[in-house]
Formats: structure tokens, C-alpha cells, sequence
């Protein structure tokens, strides 16, 4: 694995404050060959003012400019925060978007640890037709009985069929009892309507969390591959990333297994030679961003023979980096993208690209 090139899709440093810190990165590549770059911005990681910059690169990721500055904040006659979005393809001729959407007037912590309880959230849709510089009013996404459903890793398109949005939620119950969570899909084929949630994964026992699912479909065999930031409930501890095979097209996947690498957030990137990469998050020193590969469908990694792509800047409890995202381009080299940077409120989304 080499490093090829390097550089920033958003310099927060040249960028005028307040609204300098990215997070929520994600890539999309099209099928004329442009790059999509979509990422939060925001004052802060947490901060109610934030939405979701749409970027665009025309030569395989060495340059890029901003095409829209955010999507509409009003959801059902309520303002609240565009927090993520992924963007496809939906036709030759229009894009699709999928979102979270943050009611902030119930708060300011998104997410308590010790109570599990997050800020009312909602998933949405917009449509462009204009290559992602103006978007139609959020749509929110009728997800039946499940409630604070958020956005995670970008989606699958799956061809000739549509599109597989990847979500997960905490199911508050009624009678007080713990949260429940699961990651789920929802299909469409148009952007408009959408398939109830299927669900990727839950722990029979509701003892384990399976996090931040990032997706791809696997080029040699069509079938898709997920990785998951996995949390012990009950001990309040990460585990190894877990991963999961699975079929995009009935929306079905086979049980999670342990990969045995230590990390959190991961994008799995399956190769036509048969090898399967993760580009995830170490987040105990030395802290970065690494890419691994494995050759036996994810069971075991070749930890020793990965490389970094990108090296912590402040302590690990800062949570300064994070986020991978990947695409594969023609020649066979690879584009991936995360965030980081040197403060808690000034973070770039950075670029590399590499030979593997």
C-alpha cells in the first residue's frame, strides 16, 4: 500500500470563523465519473447550527469545489439541524439525498451515555436536478414504529434495482425499560418512497450495540460487506469492529462476527483481487485513521502490513478525527476521506489517495 496524493476537501484553517469544524464525512462517485464529497459544518461537532455541504471533484479528487452550502432545516414546519447526508444517483438526470434531522429545541446533548436517551431525531429526503447545487425541502421518511432513527455510513446503490440507505435508531420504550437499538436498511427505487426498515443487526440480548454501519458491495460477488463500531452495554467498553456479509437485494445479512482488529468506525472497501480493506478508526495510541487488509473475507487482518493514513493531532479524548469514506477509482487506485485536525472546533476534510 503507497500514499500517492494527498490534500484538503474543506481547510478549516482558511476558512472563516465560526463555521469551521467538519465531521459526518462521506464520497460518492457517479457514473460519469465525478466525486461527491457531502460533510457536516458546523461551529462545532454538536453545535445546533449545523448542515451539510455538498463538494464536487471532476478530477478524481486533486481538486474540489463547494456546490451547495447546506439543505433546507425546516422538517414538518419545525427548524432543526441537518447533522448527515448521503447523496446518489437516482437517474441520469437527478440526485437523491438521505438525512438526519435534529430536533434542537428539545436540547443540547445529542446523545447521554448514561441514560442512552438522544435528541428526537427524524430521517429525511431531497431531490436535486441541478448536479447537487439546489435541493427540493426535506421529505421526512415514514419509518413506522421506530422512532430516533439517524443517518450512518453512505448507502448502497445496488444496480438496476435502486438504493439501499443505511440507518440505525434507539427505540425508546413505553414502559421505561432500555433503549433498544438496531441498525437497519431502507430501499428505494425512486428517492420518494421508501421500504420499512429491515434490520442489519441487534444483539439477541440487547447487550451489544453494533454502531456506525459503513457498507459496499463487494465487485466480484455482488454480495454486501458492513463493518460496526460495537459497544458492550453493559461493561461500557468498545469491543473489536465487528463485521457482516449480507444481500443488499433482500435486504438480508448473516450474523455478525468479530474481526479482532481494535478500532471503532470502519468502511470496508472489497476488492476485484479478492481482498477486503477497512479503513477505520484507532482511537488508542498511536491514534489515526488506518487501512488493513484481509484475504480471507474479513476473519483475520494483516494488521502489521496496513499503513496510516492519517496521525492524531491532540489527545484521543478530543475526538479531533474520525469518519472514513472510500471510492474506488478507474485505474484501481483508492480515494478516501475522513476528518481531523488540530482542535476540537477546527477540523479540515482531508483527502488520499493510493496505490493498494
Amino acid at each position: 500500500m503507497e500514499i500517492i496524493d494527498r490534500g484538503l476537501i474543506f481547510d478549516a484553517d482558511s476558512a472563516a470563523p465560526p463555521r469551521r469544524c467538519c465531521c459526518f464525512t462521506h464520497l460518492r462517485r457517479l457514473g460519469d465519473g465525478r466525486i461527491l464529497s457531502i460533510f457536516r459544518l458546523g461551529s462545532g461537532k454538536d453545535t445546533a447550527d449545523g448542515n451539510c455541504v455538498v463538494a464536487r471533484s471532476d478530477d478524481d479528487g486533486a481538486t474540489w469545489e463547494n456546490v451547495s452550502e447546506g439543505f433546507g432545516r425546516v422538517l414538518d414546519g419545525r427548524d432543526g439541524e441537518i447533522r448527515e447526508a448521503d447523496v446518489w444517483e437516482i437517474d441520469g438526470a437527478a440526485l437523491g439525498a438521505t438525512m438526519t434531522w435534529v430536533d434542537r429545541s428539545a436540547g443540547d446533548c445529542i446523545f447521554d451515555m448514561d441514560t442512552e436517551a438522544i435528541l428526537p431525531t427524524r430521517v429525511a429526503s431531497a431531490r436535486s436536478t441541478d448536479g447537487g447545487r439546489t435541493w427540493s425541502r426535506p421529505r421526512a421518511i415514514d419509518t413506522g414504529e421506530m422512532n430516533n432513527m439517524v443517518l450512518t455510513g453512505s448507502g448502497l446503490s445496488v444496480p438496476g434495482r435502486g438504493y439501499v440507505s443505511l440507518t440505525e435508531n434507539f427505540q425508546q420504550q413505553e414502559d421505561g425499560s432500555e433503549a433498544v437499538h438496531t441498525s437497519n436498511a431502507l430501499f428505494t427505487t425512486d428517492g420518494v418512497s421508501f421500504g420499512p426498515p429491515a434490520t442489519v443487526t441487534r444483539h439477541p440480548q440487547d447487550r451489544v450495540f453494533y454502531w456506525d454501519q459503513r457498507q459496499a458491495l463487494c465487485p466480484r460477488t455482488g454480495r454486501a460487506v458492513g463493518f460496526f463500531w460495537t459497544w458492550d452495554r453493559g461493561a461500557k467498553k468498545d469491543l473489536p469492529i465487528h463485521a457482516a456479509w449480507g444481500d443488499a437485494e433482500t435486504l438480508r445479512w448473516q450474523n455478525v462476527f468479530s474481526t479482532g482488529v481494535t478500532g471503532q468506525i470502519a468502511a470496508p472497501i472489497p476488492l476485484t483481487d479478492g481482498r477486503l480493506l477497512m479503513f477505520y478508526v484507532r482511537r488508542e495510541a498511536p491514534g489515526g485513521m488506518r487501512l488493513i487488509a484481509s484475504g480471507d473475507d474479513g476473519r483475520t487482518w494483516d494488521e502489521a502490513g496496513g499503513i496510516t493514513i492519517y496521525e492524531a493531532q491532540t489527545d484521543l479524548s478530543i475526538w479531533s478525527f474520525g469518519h472514513p469514506a472510500a471510492v474506488i477509482l478507474d485505474d484501481g487506485t483508492l480515494l478516501l476521506s475522513h476528518y481531523g485536525g488540530p482542535e476540537a472546533d477546527r477540523l479540515a476534510v482531508h483527502w488520499a489517495r493510493l496505490r493498494v
